[in-house]
């Protein structure tokens, strides 16, 4: 983000295979594609962030998370269309872009408050569904020329949006230089992202992967916009994927600057997230961490119980890989999306089956790999807790439910 060469290395999680690329069971005994997961802290801005970048057409041409199939997200997705309406456009010509639009679940709780909207996503199979669900969306990775040829075609965005895409960008210079381009004079760039200081507090580390180049944080936000004439005006923080700060950016002098901007930069100088040694000691504490949950599953294992995981999202296969758990603890995963069902999870080879079947016939623990919908998930297999069946927290406070 600052262009400075002062980075230093603070956790290693070894050579990892790439967090969405499920395997079919004929590609198991191939050779795996694994690329180095090491985090760096820039001594500069404060940027946390990998070196090693995979390409991004490797990465999101062909996806296999779908914004719709997400227990929580409908609901967060439509109230964020409602602010984003309510506040910020004026009229009903009035144009909203997406950038990463997945498969055009928030644009369209948008166009349905009356707003015109377009979709922007590099992977080809979810930019069809969005289309077909009648969200127009641009399969392209957003770009500075890309925004130069939206105006053209469409008109200045006042509104653009950018859910957990943020962080997956190498660039970010021709990022905010295309936000500037497309946005509007009074225009605003609202973004989510998984909030850095999360993984201080909860240790959600499992966010850790390939396509999460940057955790994000306000410090090194703020000197990013100042570099291209735009300002982050407003922060808030929400409980989704854990903890997500949503910024808001705006060009300079356009909106006024909420004092929670200020307020979440002294937080994070409170906790030293300035020093080098911060970070080098949550990589020892997530360490620990590893030990308590390798000692529980193995006490179980040895009581000859049995254990699968719950859901398989990406952040799920970082966990199952730094902590070493393969299919001699877990007997399999469980999943509702279909792109996933019948393959096996990267690295650790795993299978994944369907959460009707896992209900039907259920295991004594479920690890819960998709920790951050917990509460909804609690709610959604009360029966199933009825019936004795155990949940394993495995991020932050290692517990059993």
């Amino acid at each position: 983000m600052c262009k400075s060469e002062r980075l230093s290395q603070f956790f290693d999680l070894g050579e990892t295979a790439l967090a969405n690329s499920f395997l079919p069971k004929e590609a198991l005994n191939k050779a795996e594609l694994k690329y180095p997961l090491k985090v760096f802290f820039c001594e500069n801005c404060g940027l946390s962030q990998l070196i090693h970048i995979v390409e991004p057409e490797v990465l999101f041409r062909d996806y296999v998370y779908f914004s719709s199939g997400m227990p929580a997200l409908p609901e967060h997705f439509r109230k964020y269309a409602e602010e984003a309406v309510n506040n910020f456009v004026k009229s009903k010509n009035d144009l909203v872009v997406e950038i990463g639009s997945n498969d055009g679940l928030l644009l369209g709780a948008v166009k349905n408050l009356g707003a015109k909207v377009l979709g922007v996503d590099p992977a080809i199979n979810i930019a069809k569904v969005a289309n077909e669900r009648g969200v127009e969306t641009l399969p392209e990775f957003f770009s500075e020329k890309l925004a130069d040829k939206i105006v053209k075609k469409y008109g200045h965005a006042k509104v653009m949006i950018g859910n957990n895409v943020v962080a997956h960008i190498d660039n970010h210079h021709d990022l905010i230089k295309g936000a500037s381009a497309l946005l509007a004079d009074d225009g605003v760039f609202m973004f989510e992202a998984p909030y850095l200081v999360d993984m201080f507090e909860n240790y959600t580390f499992d966010t850790i992967y390939h396509e999460h180049l940057s955790y994000l944080s306000v410090r090194p936000l703020v000197n990013l916009f100042k570099q291209f004439g735009m300002e982050l005006f407003d922060v808030k923080i929400f409980p989704v994927q854990g903890n997500s700060i949503r910024g808001y950016a705006g060009k300079s002098g356009r909106h006024e600057i909420s004092p929670r901007v200020l307020e979440l930069l002294e937080k994070e100088k409170s906790m030293e997230l300035d020093k080098l040694e911060t970070y080098l000691k949550l990589a020892g504490d997530i360490n620990e961490m590893k030990k308590k949950v390798l000692a529980v599953l193995n006490e179980l294992k040895a009581k000859g119980k049995i254990i699968a995981g719950y859901g398989a999202p990406a952040k799920g296969n970082t966990l199952l890989s730094y902590f070493g758990i393969g299919p001699d603890i877990l007997d399999y995963a469980t999943e509702a999306l279909p792109s996933k069902i019948g393959f096996y999870t990267p690295g650790t080879h795993i299978p994944v089956i369907n959460i009707e079947e896992a209900r039907k016939n259920p295991p004594d623990y479920f690890l819960l790999l998709a920790w951050n919908y917990k509460d909804a998930i609690l709610k959604k297999e009360e029966s199933l807790r009825q019936k004795g069946v155990k949940f394993i927290i495995p991020v932050g406070k290692v517990e059993i439910l």
